[in-house]
């Protein structure tokens, strides 16, 4: 894979984390507007945590977890979804649908990395189901 970071310039990301977490999401939703989802809800809560982005693409229900980190030591955004945080997200998806009587739809859970060089450049990675069965 090829790496293209982006000018700080544009969309420039925040130096506070929480604020930065809140910038990877908007910044995530826009990337995957631009790629055809259509966004249906932000920060779901369920009862065992939260959903950052539900989306459909082409007749998919998507649950996406957005992953925002600065370059350093604690490596690639990509990286920070442990098989842990993937059973986990598979949980909240399952308690989603569940709540929403959605039981037989097509679904699955994409992934948006986004990396932050120390410039502030940027790079966004969509990985389509990134967590399967």
């Amino acid at each position: 894979m090829r790496w293209r970071f982006w000018p700080a310039r544009r969309h420039a990301p925040p130096d506070d984390r929480a604020e930065l977490g809140r910038w990877g999401e908007n910044l995530a939703a826009r990337e995957l507007r631009r790629r055809g989802y259509e966004l249906l809800d932000r920060n779901v809560r369920v009862a065992r945590g939260e959903i950052d982005l539900v989306a459909r693409d082409a007749g998919t229900l998507v649950f996406v977890e957005v992953k925002t980190r600065r370059s350093g030591p604690f490596g690639l955004a990509r990286e920070a979804v442990t098989s842990t945080k993937a059973v986990r997200l598979t949980r909240l998806g399952l308690e989603y649908l569940a709540r929403h009587g959605l039981q037989d739809v097509d679904w699955r859970i994409d992934v948006v990395a986004i990396d932050v060089a120390p410039d502030g450049g940027y790079q966004v990675d969509v990985i389509p189901n990134a967590i399967g069965d």
